[in-house]
């Protein structure tokens, strides 16, 4: 089976600090993947060298067979912040790429309805609670139909229950749309409910690859999620030690 997206990082450097090293992997379509790691492993820049956010480094990126440099529309991006420009309103915010007037485009309603955000459309960021405006970035995310989504920690700054909740609704809007998902996180119990493999990462690469062999949707008590997360926090703690 071809993947839809190719990773291979030989090395990123910043000055003298290798940062990344021999990184290599692949996505098949629909998959769910994350990256779990130590701080400082570089799970955040190797996600911005996919996005084409970072362009030095040797190496080859490629989605759908064809090779890319810089940015690509067929990957869409999700910052730890919800980023929101907080002059624009809710809908201007998630048709940002269409510029002025996007906010009248139909698929804006229907994103908003998906992330159970219907009639905020005329809101200002600031009148939005941490977990309504993590939603517009996941609309906003999902606007240009991307093959790829990639969030960095994206749920790192709300509380425990809408965490939860976002993560629910990654995974039905990732089923809807059909979009393959890369995901940096550092907390074991996320990235194995919400993957279908989870890349451990450390200074000296990928070490370890777990399958999470579960259908969905999934019990978070599962015994499975248990010993995988014994395994997960093996793997971080040999990491931490490199």
């Amino acid at each position: 089976m071809t993947a839809l997206l190719n990773v291979h990082v030989e090395q990123k450097r910043y000055g003298e600090r290798t940062v990344l090293d021999r990184i290599g992997f692949a996505l098949q379509a629909g998959e769910i993947v994350s990256l779990l790691g130590p701080s400082g492993c570089g799970k955040s820049t190797l996600l911005r060298i996919i996005a084409g956010l970072e362009r030095e480094f040797d190496g080859r990126l490629a989605l759908a067979g064809q090779g890319y440099e810089g940015l690509n529309r067929g990957i869409g991006f999700i910052f730890q912040e919800p980023r929101l420009l907080p002059w624009l309103t809710v809908a201007e915010n998630v048709a940002f790429d269409l510029g002025s007037g996007g906010a009248n485009d139909p698929r804006v309603g229907e994103l908003l309805a998906e992330v159970g955000l219907t009639g905020l459309n005329n809101a200002l960021p600031k009148q939005l609670s941490g977990g309504q405006a993590q939603r517009v970035a996941i609309a906003r995310g999902l606007f240009r139909h991307p093959q790829v989504l990639l969030l960095d920690e994206p749920f790192s700054a709300v509380d425990a229950f809408t965490r939860m909740r976002l993560q629910d609704l990654l995974l039905e809007v990732a089923k809807q749309h059909g979009t393959t998902v890369l995901l940096v996180t550092h907390d074991p119990d996320e990235a194995l409910y919400l993957s279908d493999r989870v890349l451990v990462m450390s200074q000296s690469g990928i070490d370890v690859e777990l399958e999470v062999p579960l259908a969905r949707p999934r019990d978070r008590r599962h015994p499975a999620l248990s010993e995988l997360k014994n395994a997960a926090l093996t793997a971080l703690f040999a990491a931490h030690a490199i």
